[in-house]
């Protein structure tokens, strides 16, 4: 068995109404204020104004940020930083998607140094110095809740850069299901879709480890089987539920393993574009999808497995098409359209575009076949 390292989040609370299980676990651990770090949403959610009520019977104090944009960029972070430096909490409770939940993390260590997050991002230099953290997710996809990573846009340059440390990682996730029933569906195939392809490049990255394999299997397993249910139905409790822990699986998994080549072409048209993240990795799925299978089935037999396709007497060419066939479908069925150009994005942007993620080397050394920039030219024409 090969030599790795895993590490995550070091508690985890999953089940229904286990929120309500925050105000004892700020009580245990002495916290008398609170810094919400919420998306600007939930405080129309009945579920969260109870809690709040809880807490402040319980003599809790609570301060609110939700001035969370749905691009998040360097200069969101330090604005809550700032917020939260002036409300001097004990601990720092980051509840929404996966935007909201990244400035959390890093605002836990920025508001104790006072840096700016663009600057760390550069250094790589991550302090130890940090606010308690708890992470509630409110969406099935980012996986940011059992994650070392943050992701923010870098305006100056147009490009999403990635903040990457173990300090990053919360002290504790609750995650309940019945959180995420009021998503629209948009948000829910958007997020879904995003999960999904976090177990599936987890399982074929080059960094992958008999350990995140396990976990990507069964995450892909999970997230494929119920994300329609929860796209038809968003009351469905059993396909929230069901998301909510192949998320967190894909999360542990691609923590440990890193994802590919389609986070990595995601990022230049989020951060050019402002495509939502989960649009974008749809967008460039079937593309880099099939690009990877020129070279046959490879590691994506495993993948294959997770899906359930049948692959006792038939040829490999076989199970390629019916593999590209079933996500290619399981796209279509949650509406998502998936052509840039209906986002803005024009022929003449492409060059621009293939130098960008020629330039992400982190998640493109990762992918099963290497990619060039003629490569990276083409596979952004074919998703136009």
């Amino acid at each position: 068995m090969n030599k790795f390292l895993f590490q995550t989040t070091p508690k985890l609370i999953f089940g229904q109404k286990l929120i309500n299980v925050l105000p004892e676990e700020l009580i245990k651990s002495n916290a008398n204020s609170a810094f919400f770090v919420c998306d600007p949403a939930i405080n129309k959610l009945s579920v969260f104004n109870e809690l709040l009520k809880i807490l402040k019977s319980k003599k809790i104090k609570t301060t609110i940020y939700s001035d969370i944009k749905s691009d998040p960029d360097f200069e969101n972070v330090d604005d809550a930083r700032d917020r939260i430096i002036e409300a001097n909490p004990d601990i720092i409770i980051g509840i929404g998607g996966g935007s909201t939940m990244d400035i959390a993390k890093v605002t836990a260590i920025t508001a104790k140094t006072g840096e700016n997050a663009k600057d760390i991002a550069k250094s790589g230099i991550i302090s130890k110095n940090k606010y308690p953290i708890i992470l509630i997710p409110t969406t099935a996809g980012t996986g940011s809740e059992v994650t070392h990573i943050s992701i923010f846009s870098d305006n100056a340059d147009q490009v999403k850069t990635g903040i990457v440390h173990p300090n990053l990682y919360a002290d504790m996730t609750i995650l309940d299901p019945e959180i995420t029933i009021e998503l629209p569906p948009t948000i829910t195939a958007f997020s879904g879709i995003d999960a999904l392809i976090h177990a599936l490049e987890s399982l074929i990255s080059n960094s992958a480890t008999t350990f995140s394999a396990l976990l990507a299997e069964e995450a892909l397993k999970i997230i494929y089987n119920n994300i329609v249910a929860a796209f038809e139905n968003g009351k469905d409790i059993e396909a929230r539920s069901n998301m909510l822990y192949g998320s967190m699986l894909a999360g542990i998994a691609f923590a440990n393993s890193s994802v590919a080549a389609i986070h990595a072409f995601a990022y230049p048209i989020g951060a050019k574009f402002h495509i939502p993240h989960g649009l974008a990795n749809s967008i460039m799925l079937m593309p880099i999808l099939k690009f990877n299978l020129e070279n046959g089935l490879g590691k994506y037999s495993s993948v294959a497995k997770a899906l359930g396709i049948e692959t006792k007497g038939k040829t490999e060419h076989e199970i390629i098409n019916q593999l590209i066939f079933m996500l290619d479908t399981l796209v279509d069925k949650l509406e998502i359209n998936r052509k840039l150009k209906n986002y803005g994005v024009n022929a003449s942007d492409i060059p621009e575009l293939a130098k960008s993620v020629i330039k992400i080397t982190r998640l493109l050394s990762n992918n099963p076949r290497e990619i060039d920039i003629k490569d990276a030219e083409r596979l952004y024409l074919e998703a136009l």
